[in-house]
Protein backbone atom coordinates (compact mmCIF):
# COMPACT_ATOMS: atom_id res chain seq x y z
CA UNK A 1 0.00 0.00 0.00
CA UNK A 2 2.92 2.49 0.63
CA UNK A 3 4.42 1.75 -2.52
CA UNK A 4 0.83 1.78 -4.67
CA UNK A 5 1.01 5.33 -2.47
CA UNK A 6 3.93 6.80 -3.71
CA UNK A 7 3.64 9.48 -6.45
CA UNK A 8 5.63 8.87 -9.70
CA UNK A 9 9.07 9.72 -9.66
CA UNK A 10 10.20 12.07 -12.15
CA UNK A 11 13.59 11.77 -14.14
CA UNK A 12 15.76 14.24 -12.28
CA UNK A 13 14.30 12.69 -9.16
CA UNK A 14 15.75 9.72 -10.20
CA UNK A 15 18.45 11.41 -11.19
CA UNK A 16 18.93 13.25 -7.68
CA UNK A 17 18.19 9.58 -5.95
CA UNK A 18 21.42 8.36 -8.02
CA UNK A 19 23.79 11.29 -7.12
CA UNK A 20 22.85 10.90 -3.09
CA UNK A 21 23.35 7.10 -2.97
CA UNK A 22 26.71 7.50 -5.01
CA UNK A 23 27.55 10.04 -2.47
CA UNK A 24 27.27 8.11 0.45
CA UNK A 25 29.39 5.44 -1.45
CA UNK A 26 31.89 7.89 -1.29
CA UNK A 27 31.98 8.74 1.87
CA UNK A 28 31.29 5.33 3.52
CA UNK A 29 34.87 4.27 1.39
CA UNK A 30 35.98 7.76 2.87
CA UNK A 31 36.44 6.38 6.32
CA UNK A 32 38.65 3.16 5.48
CA UNK A 33 40.84 5.31 3.42
CA UNK A 34 41.32 7.86 6.29
CA UNK A 35 41.43 4.95 8.51
CA UNK A 36 44.91 3.82 6.61
CA UNK A 37 46.27 7.31 6.44
CA UNK A 38 45.97 7.44 10.56
CA UNK A 39 47.10 3.88 10.83
CA UNK A 40 50.34 5.62 8.85
CA UNK A 41 50.58 8.17 11.57
CA UNK A 42 49.36 11.20 9.35
CA UNK A 43 47.74 13.86 11.58
CA UNK A 44 43.86 14.83 11.22
CA UNK A 45 44.71 18.53 10.07
CA UNK A 46 47.08 17.49 7.57
CA UNK A 47 44.83 14.62 6.00
CA UNK A 48 42.18 17.51 6.14
CA UNK A 49 44.16 20.01 4.74
CA UNK A 50 46.23 18.63 1.61
CA UNK A 51 42.69 16.39 0.91
CA UNK A 52 41.11 20.04 0.20
CA UNK A 53 43.90 21.30 -1.16
CA UNK A 54 44.13 18.82 -3.87
CA UNK A 55 41.02 19.18 -4.75
CA UNK A 56 40.49 22.86 -5.06
CA UNK A 57 43.66 23.12 -7.12
CA UNK A 58 42.83 20.47 -9.32
CA UNK A 59 39.00 21.53 -9.46
CA UNK A 60 39.31 25.58 -9.64
CA UNK A 61 41.85 24.63 -12.81
CA UNK A 62 40.02 22.44 -14.79
CA UNK A 63 36.01 24.24 -14.21
CA UNK A 64 37.87 27.63 -14.44
CA UNK A 65 39.65 26.59 -17.73
CA UNK A 66 36.65 25.29 -19.35
CA UNK A 67 34.47 28.30 -18.30
CA UNK A 68 32.25 26.15 -15.93
CA UNK A 69 33.51 27.66 -12.74
CA UNK A 70 30.59 30.89 -12.02
CA UNK A 71 31.95 34.18 -9.75
CA UNK A 72 30.25 34.77 -6.26
CA UNK A 73 27.95 37.66 -6.16
CA UNK A 74 29.25 39.84 -3.54
CA UNK A 75 25.80 39.20 -1.17
CA UNK A 76 26.54 35.77 -0.79
CA UNK A 77 30.04 35.75 0.05
CA UNK A 78 28.47 35.77 3.67
CA UNK A 79 26.70 32.65 3.00
CA UNK A 80 29.56 30.71 1.19
CA UNK A 81 32.21 31.26 3.91
CA UNK A 82 29.60 30.32 6.24
CA UNK A 83 29.33 27.31 4.58
CA UNK A 84 32.74 26.05 5.18
CA UNK A 85 32.92 26.99 8.31
CA UNK A 86 29.86 24.53 9.29
CA UNK A 87 31.36 22.25 6.79
CA UNK A 88 33.95 20.63 6.64
CA UNK A 89 35.44 22.98 9.46
CA UNK A 90 32.90 23.00 11.93
CA UNK A 91 31.68 19.63 11.53
CA UNK A 92 34.77 18.05 11.37
CA UNK A 93 36.44 19.44 14.54
CA UNK A 94 33.48 18.28 16.64
CA UNK A 95 32.39 14.88 15.10
CA UNK A 96 36.71 13.92 14.87
CA UNK A 97 37.61 15.43 18.37
CA UNK A 98 34.12 14.12 19.73
CA UNK A 99 35.34 10.54 18.90
CA UNK A 100 38.15 11.02 21.54
CA UNK A 101 35.82 11.32 24.54
CA UNK A 102 32.54 8.61 23.54
CA UNK A 103 32.53 5.84 22.11
CA UNK A 104 32.13 5.42 18.28
CA UNK A 105 29.02 3.50 18.33
CA UNK A 106 27.69 6.13 20.68
CA UNK A 107 28.88 9.12 18.05
CA UNK A 108 27.05 7.19 15.19
CA UNK A 109 24.09 7.32 16.88
CA UNK A 110 23.81 11.07 17.90
CA UNK A 111 25.31 11.97 14.72
CA UNK A 112 22.20 9.99 12.94
CA UNK A 113 19.79 12.86 14.41
CA UNK A 114 20.99 14.56 12.22
CA UNK A 115 18.20 14.12 9.33
CA UNK A 116 15.48 15.12 11.94
CA UNK A 117 17.14 18.22 13.08
CA UNK A 118 17.38 19.36 9.88
CA UNK A 119 13.76 18.56 8.76
CA UNK A 120 12.87 20.82 11.99
CA UNK A 121 14.99 23.53 11.51
CA UNK A 122 14.11 23.69 7.95
CA UNK A 123 10.85 24.02 9.17
CA UNK A 124 11.65 27.17 11.34
CA UNK A 125 13.58 28.87 8.82
CA UNK A 126 12.38 28.16 5.62
CA UNK A 127 8.85 26.91 6.09
CA UNK A 128 9.49 24.03 4.73
CA UNK A 129 6.48 21.38 6.00
CA UNK A 130 7.26 18.33 8.10
CA UNK A 131 5.87 15.14 6.92
CA UNK A 132 5.07 12.37 9.31
CA UNK A 133 6.50 9.91 6.85
CA UNK A 134 9.72 11.35 7.12
CA UNK A 135 10.24 11.77 10.82
CA UNK A 136 9.22 8.18 11.10
CA UNK A 137 11.06 6.99 8.69
CA UNK A 138 14.18 8.94 9.83
CA UNK A 139 13.77 7.49 13.41
CA UNK A 140 13.48 3.97 12.08
CA UNK A 141 16.71 4.58 10.40
CA UNK A 142 18.26 5.94 13.57
CA UNK A 143 17.41 3.05 15.16
CA UNK A 144 19.06 0.76 12.76
CA UNK A 145 22.59 3.18 12.95
CA UNK A 146 21.70 1.75 16.74
CA UNK A 147 22.04 -1.45 16.08
CA UNK A 148 24.85 -1.31 13.76
CA UNK A 149 26.85 0.32 16.16
CA UNK A 150 26.24 -2.14 19.39
CA UNK A 151 29.47 -3.10 20.83
CA UNK A 152 30.40 -6.55 21.08
CA UNK A 153 30.35 -6.15 25.14
CA UNK A 154 27.27 -3.91 25.57
CA UNK A 155 29.03 -1.12 26.90
CA UNK A 156 28.70 2.24 26.46
CA UNK A 157 31.53 5.24 26.89
CA UNK A 158 30.17 8.66 26.93
CA UNK A 159 31.32 11.61 28.38
CA UNK A 160 30.08 15.47 28.40
CA UNK A 161 33.25 17.05 26.27
CA UNK A 162 32.47 14.36 24.19
CA UNK A 163 28.50 14.55 23.61
CA UNK A 164 29.61 18.65 23.49
CA UNK A 165 31.48 18.03 20.87
CA UNK A 166 29.12 16.36 19.06
CA UNK A 167 26.15 18.88 19.20
CA UNK A 168 29.03 21.12 17.80
CA UNK A 169 28.89 18.42 14.75
CA UNK A 170 25.01 18.61 14.97
CA UNK A 171 24.78 22.05 14.79
CA UNK A 172 27.51 22.68 12.03
CA UNK A 173 25.45 19.75 9.71
CA UNK A 174 22.13 21.76 10.21
CA UNK A 175 23.48 24.84 9.63
CA UNK A 176 25.30 24.15 6.57
CA UNK A 177 22.06 22.30 5.45
CA UNK A 178 20.32 25.57 5.13
CA UNK A 179 23.14 27.31 3.85
CA UNK A 180 23.67 24.69 0.60
CA UNK A 181 19.98 24.29 -0.01
CA UNK A 182 19.80 28.39 0.00
CA UNK A 183 22.94 28.03 -2.93
CA UNK A 184 22.56 25.43 -4.68
CA UNK A 185 19.47 27.33 -5.81
CA UNK A 186 21.43 29.87 -7.21
CA UNK A 187 24.71 28.43 -7.74
CA UNK A 188 25.58 25.20 -10.15
CA UNK A 189 26.19 21.94 -7.43
CA UNK A 190 29.94 22.60 -8.98
CA UNK A 191 30.37 25.93 -8.09
CA UNK A 192 29.64 25.24 -4.57
CA UNK A 193 31.46 22.31 -4.12
CA UNK A 194 34.71 24.26 -5.64
CA UNK A 195 34.36 27.67 -3.35
CA UNK A 196 33.25 25.41 -0.11
CA UNK A 197 36.50 23.70 -0.49
CA UNK A 198 38.66 26.24 -1.44
CA UNK A 199 37.12 28.81 1.00
CA UNK A 200 37.63 25.99 3.87
CA UNK A 201 41.27 25.68 3.57
CA UNK A 202 42.44 28.87 5.63
CA UNK A 203 40.35 27.58 8.65
CA UNK A 204 42.23 24.17 8.90
CA UNK A 205 45.92 25.77 7.43
CA UNK A 206 47.15 27.32 10.66
CA UNK A 207 46.22 24.06 12.73
CA UNK A 208 48.10 22.25 10.78
CA UNK A 209 50.89 24.04 11.04
CA UNK A 210 50.84 24.74 14.51
CA UNK A 211 50.44 21.38 15.96
CA UNK A 212 50.86 18.74 12.61
CA UNK A 213 54.48 20.25 10.94
CA UNK A 214 56.63 18.98 13.17
CA UNK A 215 55.70 15.18 12.66
CA UNK A 216 56.12 15.89 8.84
CA UNK A 217 59.50 14.83 8.53
CA UNK A 218 58.37 10.88 9.89
CA UNK A 219 55.62 10.86 7.39
CA UNK A 220 56.07 8.09 4.52
CA UNK A 221 54.78 9.46 1.34
CA UNK A 222 54.23 6.38 -0.37
CA UNK A 223 52.30 5.47 -3.46
CA UNK A 224 49.20 3.37 -1.14
CA UNK A 225 49.12 6.78 1.14
CA UNK A 226 49.91 9.44 -1.70
CA UNK A 227 46.52 7.13 -3.26
CA UNK A 228 44.46 7.43 0.02
CA UNK A 229 44.93 11.20 -0.10
CA UNK A 230 44.25 11.79 -3.62
CA UNK A 231 40.77 9.29 -3.73
CA UNK A 232 39.76 11.40 -0.59
CA UNK A 233 40.64 14.38 -2.32
CA UNK A 234 38.72 13.55 -5.59
CA UNK A 235 36.44 11.26 -4.63
CA UNK A 236 35.11 12.78 -1.40
CA UNK A 237 35.98 16.48 -0.75
CA UNK A 238 34.76 17.24 -4.36
CA UNK A 239 32.95 14.35 -5.84
CA UNK A 240 31.15 13.42 -3.12
CA UNK A 241 30.32 17.17 -1.73
CA UNK A 242 29.55 17.81 -5.55
CA UNK A 243 26.61 14.95 -6.12
CA UNK A 244 25.59 15.49 -2.53
CA UNK A 245 24.66 19.45 -3.55
CA UNK A 246 23.12 18.22 -7.21
CA UNK A 247 20.92 15.82 -5.58
CA UNK A 248 19.83 18.73 -2.78
CA UNK A 249 19.23 20.80 -5.81
CA UNK A 250 16.64 18.02 -7.16
CA UNK A 251 14.89 16.41 -4.12
CA UNK A 252 15.64 19.05 -1.27
CA UNK A 253 17.73 18.95 1.66
CA UNK A 254 15.35 17.57 3.97
CA UNK A 255 14.72 14.57 1.76
CA UNK A 256 18.29 14.05 1.18
CA UNK A 257 19.98 14.50 4.84
CA UNK A 258 18.41 10.55 6.10
CA UNK A 259 20.69 9.10 3.53
CA UNK A 260 23.47 10.23 5.19
CA UNK A 261 22.69 7.14 7.75
CA UNK A 262 23.40 4.69 5.09
CA UNK A 263 27.17 5.98 5.43
CA UNK A 264 28.22 3.51 8.26
CA UNK A 265 26.86 0.52 6.04
CA UNK A 266 28.87 1.27 3.40
CA UNK A 267 31.76 1.37 5.53
CA UNK A 268 30.58 -1.71 7.74
CA UNK A 269 30.84 -3.49 4.53
CA UNK A 270 33.87 -2.42 2.98
CA UNK A 271 35.58 -2.72 6.45
CA UNK A 272 34.34 -6.61 6.74
CA UNK A 273 35.81 -7.22 3.34
CA UNK A 274 39.03 -5.89 3.81
CA UNK A 275 39.17 -7.94 7.63
CA UNK A 276 38.81 -4.59 9.43
CA UNK A 277 35.29 -5.26 10.78
CA UNK A 278 33.61 -8.46 11.88
CA UNK A 279 29.80 -9.21 10.84
CA UNK A 280 27.23 -10.50 12.80
CA UNK A 281 23.32 -11.10 12.12
CA UNK A 282 22.76 -7.98 14.95
CA UNK A 283 24.64 -5.55 12.55
CA UNK A 284 22.66 -7.66 9.43
CA UNK A 285 19.30 -6.61 11.16
CA UNK A 286 20.85 -2.88 11.47
CA UNK A 287 21.32 -2.68 7.77
CA UNK A 288 17.90 -3.80 6.97
CA UNK A 289 16.39 -1.62 9.56
CA UNK A 290 18.29 2.09 8.23
CA UNK A 291 17.32 0.69 4.77
CA UNK A 292 13.48 0.14 5.57
CA UNK A 293 14.16 3.61 7.28
CA UNK A 294 15.26 5.63 4.68
CA UNK A 295 12.89 4.12 1.99
CA UNK A 296 10.06 5.02 4.28
CA UNK A 297 11.07 8.38 4.68
CA UNK A 298 10.94 9.01 1.36
CA UNK A 299 7.79 7.76 0.58
CA UNK A 300 4.37 10.01 0.77
CA UNK A 301 1.34 8.40 1.72
CA UNK A 302 -2.32 9.54 0.43
CA UNK A 303 -5.31 10.34 2.37
CA UNK A 304 -8.50 7.88 1.58
CA UNK A 305 -9.66 11.26 0.33
CA UNK A 306 -6.85 12.09 -2.46
CA UNK A 307 -6.67 8.50 -3.47
CA UNK A 308 -10.67 8.68 -3.72
CA UNK A 309 -10.30 11.72 -6.30
CA UNK A 310 -7.76 9.50 -8.04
Amino acid sequence: MIFAAMKKTSTSALAGYAAILFSMLLWGLSFVWTKHLLNSNFPVFTIVTVRLSIASLVFVSFFKWRGLLEKIRREDLKDFVLLSFFEPFLYFIGENFGLKYVDASFAAVIIALIPILVSVTMFFVESVPIRWEFILGAAISLVGVGLLSVNPDGAIGISVKGVLLLCVALVAAVGYSVLLNRLVNKYRPLTVTTYQNLIAIPFYLPFMLAFDMKVWPSLAWDATNIFCLVCLAILCSAGAYMLYSYSVKQLTVTKVSVFTNLIPIVTLLVAAAIGQETFSNLKLLGIVVVVAGVMFSQTKIRKRSEIKDC
